[in-house]
């Protein structure tokens, strides 16, 4: 189907005042710090979408609901819901396959669904089950809606006719195409009450960067030794996590407080980053600091899983 790169990704030690926004120039880098923080603190819980044995969380909103993605016997992926210890699969009609990308805090939820042409589509999904396409103009068969915010305001990507991916933002009915300065790609992936946008591009050398979007400004955030960053959510604290590859290896990360600090998950295999879900994965965080995130354990089973400290 689709799916932003792999399911796996970690964090070093980067002063907040390396990330100067800029707007319509060159990002600065952040990616000069020193090594990585512990993450001795956090507590991990394990869990597995019942009966199978790829699950992948997003996103989890204030209250701790948490969607994401898991794969059946057929890898066909579908979308679900994990509220008050309770799994629902999300069905999108007519749909052949989706996932479940975004969740606010009215438990409005934004995805992607493959219909039976092989064409990818955005959607929003209300809480009583209400779904609705939200595929940009210019889109070319492939849109994926990954973010929403208690605004209604989403992110996403899409491809047109440039030959990369372009970032979207739909607000009150309007969209808007974002694209980082000087990227060959663009994807928006995370977007918090402030509006401030979280995501990944690539540059004219084929590198993969994470960036902040906020206030029209963008900064390029880069793990120390990285040879891949992406920013995958942020929430009202400005706190951003994401995931990394540094020596071949998959990390997920945390910035807060102007350092990272490398999350692998207990249990994670630590095989080179060619296996596509292997390593650990972080894709979202809430507004009380609870993560989200995927790792693919050495039996080659992928778990999600919650960190909180």
């Amino acid at each position: 189907m689709r799916k932003r790169g792999s399911f796996a990704f970690t964090v070093s030690s980067c002063l907040l005042a390396g990330l100067v926004v800029v707007a319509s120039i060159p990002l600065a880098s952040c990616g000069q710090g020193p090594a990585s923080a512990p993450q001795g603190s956090l507590s991990f819980t394990t869990f597995d979408f019942p009966g199978y044995t790829t699950t992948a969380p997003f996103k989890i909103n204030a209250s701790g609901a948490i969607v994401g993605t898991y794969f059946d016997t057929l890898n066909l992926q579908h979308g679900f819901l994990l509220q008050g210890g309770s799994f629902s699969t999300v069905v999108v009609p007519g749909a052949v396959d989706n996932d479940l990308e975004g969740i606010n805090d009215s438990t409005e939820t934004t995805g992607a669904y493959d219909d039976s042409s092989g064409l990818t589509h955005a959607f929003l999904r209300q809480p009583d089950g209400s779904v609705v396409t939200i595929d940009p103009p210019e889109s070319a068969g492939y849109a994926q809606a990954e973010d929403i915010n208690n605004s209604g305001t989403i992110v996403g990507q899409y491809f047109g006719t440039s030959p990369g991916f372009q970032g979207f933002q739909f607000s009150n009915g309007n969209y808007t195409t974002i694209d980082v300065p000087e990227a060959t790609s663009s994807s928006m992936y995370g977007i918090n009450n402030l509006g401030d946008i979280v995501g990944a591009y690539t540059d004219a050398s084929g590198v993969t960067h994470g960036f902040l979007m906020s206030n029209g400004g963008f900064t390029a955030i880069d793990f120390p030794g990285a040879t891949e960053t992406n920013a995958q959510s942020i929430n009202d604290n400005g706190e951003i996590v994401g995931s990394t590859v540094v020596a071949d290896v998959r990390h997920g990360y945390l910035f807060s407080n102007g350092n990272f600090t490398q999350i692998d998950a207990p249990g994670a295999s630590m095989a080179k980053s060619g296996a596509p879900l292997s390593g650990t994965d972080v894709h979202g965080i809430n507004a009380s600091g609870v993560i989200v995130g995927s790792y693919q354990d050495s039996a080659g089973i992928v778990h999600g899983f919650v960190a909180s400290g």
